[in-house]
């Protein structure tokens, strides 16, 4: 199983009042120490207009992440597609998956934040239509030449007419096909989008699933599903169990996907001192779920959310948890956020490098 690194809204939380970009040097301080202790893959997930977020423009921050990092995987989480033209993020994420040699993870979902909606002019009621749209015009664009697209919503050329069953068509390679040269003045009715991702056939694409819909359409095509953070155990157990069912309905296996979770994790000597440490600034992050009415009716009590979402402990009690969740749900990638507000950046790294070394090592084998 692999292991990785997740940061969402919660890096500031609106309570932090550091300068912005001590945290964000916080936060690449730890992504680059966790590529060289062998994490696996580093995600951000993207918001808007959120009280001291951080996390608007997640593209910039995973460019520099590229040029400071080697090994590890490089990759948004739950990025809002129908927010921007799909060819916009086909071109930023080519150019990540260029920048880090083939590292690049593009996790997209369908938003939920009205706000972001409104403030970007995109009616919220269509998010999930624009969504889809999104996801096969990027694949197609990722994998094509010159092309044309008809979308509901996209038209790439501007003026290529909606076709609704097949929005999707080559640009032609008989006469009157004209080299690029040749074109100059001509209103063109095919393009390319450039450049081209390093990764063959594209990069991973991870839809963010939050009810059986998002299952459906990541089955169906072959995606990569990561259950919402705030996700407990047993839903993300009875996605996974509704994934695998969908896949081999669709004639594929789990085996051909990675099968990724986000877990709040913070590793320390004891139970005791990871609790001490970690157990108040997530509980605090869930209180603030809970109010926004992201949990449903669970219950935001310490004692409920270590039986249901948090994993901290010493090595022994963190790897022990995380082989039962794999063994229950199928998963064999742990994305692990170690940092939310209150928990202090040295403190991460030493987390960062006791889990590294008792933890990953034992979870691969």
């Amino acid at each position: 199983m692999r292991s990785g690194l997740y940061y969402g809204w919660e890096l500031t939380g609106g309570g932090e009042s550091r300068a912005t970009a001590d945290l964000y040097g916080e936060m690449m301080e730890q992504i680059e120490l966790a590529d060289h202790l062998g994490f696996d893959s580093a995600l951000i997930g993207e918001s808007h207009f959120v009280d001291g977020d951080l996390t608007g423009s997640v593209v910039d921050l995973l460019g520099a992440l590229a040029g400071s990092t080697r090994f590890i995987r490089l990759g948004s989480a739950g990025k809002a597609l129908a927010l921007q033209h799909p060819a916009r993020a086909a071109e930023d994420f080519a150019v990540i998956d260029l920048l880090s040699n083939g590292r690049a993870i593009l996790g997209a979902g369908i938003g939920d934040s009205e706000a972001a909606f409104a403030a970007f002019g995109v009616p919220f009621g269509e998010r999930r239509a624009r969504f889809e749209e999104s996801l096969d015009f990027i694949a197609k664009a990722w994998t094509s030449d010159a092309f044309s697209y008809g979308g509901r919503f996209t038209r790439f050329p501007r003026k290529t007419p909606e076709n609704a069953e097949q929005p999707f068509t080559h640009e032609p390679y008989e006469k009157p096909f004209k080299l690029q040269w040749q074109r100059a003045g001509l209103e063109p009715k095919y393009l390319a989008v450039t450049p081209r991702p390093v990764q063959i056939p594209h990069p991973p694409i991870w839809v963010e699933a939050g009810d059986g819909e998002d299952v459906a359409l990541a089955a169906q095509n072959g995606y990569a599903i990561l259950p919402a953070p705030t996700a407990s155990d047993a839903e993300v157990i009875a996605l996974y169990r509704t994934y695998g069912e969908r896949m081999a309905g669709s004639g594929r296996s789990l085996a051909e996907v990675e099968r990724p979770v986000i877990r709040e994790v913070f590793c320390a000597q004891s139970r005791e001192e990871a609790i001490a440490i970690a157990g108040e600034p997530l509980r605090a992050v869930y209180a603030r779920h809970a109010a926004a009415g992201a949990l449903g009716d669970a219950e935001a009590s310490l004692d409920r959310l270590m039986q249901e979402r948090f994993v901290l402990g010493d090595p022994d009690q963190v790897f022990e948890r995380l082989k039962t969740l794999q063994q229950e749900a199928g998963i064999n990638h742990v994305i692990c956020r170690f940092r939310v507000p209150g928990i202090e950046h040295e403190a991460v790294l030493r987390s960062l490098r006791l889990y590294a070394g008792e933890v990953i090592t034992r979870l691969r084998s």
